[in-house]
């Protein structure tokens, strides 16, 4: 995560429909202050792998939303819209725990597969889940 004066490695989960619209976006513990404390058009984005990006805006009550679409740089330079299908970027020391939930597609990074597996537990109305390791065949769980 990336702000004007600072920046601080997180954990997070981004929630995308099938059209690229963001539906959600959480941030794990450790919470970087900036996130703690109201801000609209803050310049805070979450950078994440393969040169995208999503501006946040922290509304009063914490909550985290998009300010704006998501966007894509190939070289780092120019920023644009992203109008291409969404895929996580694979950690080769993770597992990604990918769900369908209606017309949403969810992935989350996970430490183990247990990990992955008691948050799938959590989550209501799943039409399908696997779990992906870092190398090897997915584990389906739905």
């Amino acid at each position: 995560m990336r702000w004007p004066i600072g920046e601080e490695r997180v954990n997070y989960r981004v929630t995308v429909r099938l059209d690229n619209t963001i539906t959600g976006i959480w941030v794990g513990s450790p919470v970087p202050d900036i996130l703690h404390r109201p801000s609209r058009h803050g310049n805070i984005f979450l950078h994440m792998p393969e040169g995208r990006r999503i501006g946040i805006n922290v509304a009063a009550n914490g909550h985290l939303s998009p300010d704006g679409p998501m966007q894509r740089s190939l070289d780092g330079q120019d920023w644009w819209i992203d109008m291409t299908p969404w895929l996580p970027f694979e950690a080769l020391d993770r597992f990604t725990l990918v769900m369908k939930i209606g017309s949403l597609q969810v992935f989350e990074s996970h430490a183990s597969p247990e990990e992955a597996e008691a948050s799938y537990k959590n989550w209501q109305s799943v039409e399908a889940a696997e779990i992906r390791p870092p190398f090897g065949r997915p584990t389906r769980l739905k």
